[in-house]
């Protein structure tokens, strides 16, 4: 079975000299369709750790985040009787 392109996708990057977290975030990512889909995220970052750390300061950071939702192809009707 071969992929094919999402349906959706929606992507973001982010640059910054200097950030600093307080506290750690709580991140959640939820796709809704109200038809079978499969849903993906995925990140990349550079100087970042996937966990940070409260009070620690991040210099020359890049993030790229991207979601994806490929709606599954719709199951043929029943054949007529």
């Amino acid at each position: 079975m071969s992929r094919r392109e999402p349906d959706v996708e929606i992507s973001t990057s982010v640059k910054a000299d200097e950030i600093r977290f307080e506290c750690k975030p709580a991140v959640r990512v939820t796709a809704h369709s109200t038809h079978p889909a499969r849903a993906e995220t995925r990140s990349e970052r550079d100087n970042l750790p996937d966990e940070v750390e409260p009070g620690a300061t991040y210099r020359d950071i890049a993030v790229s985040w991207s979601a994806s939702v490929t709606l599954e192809e719709p199951e043929p009707p029943p054949p007529r009787s």
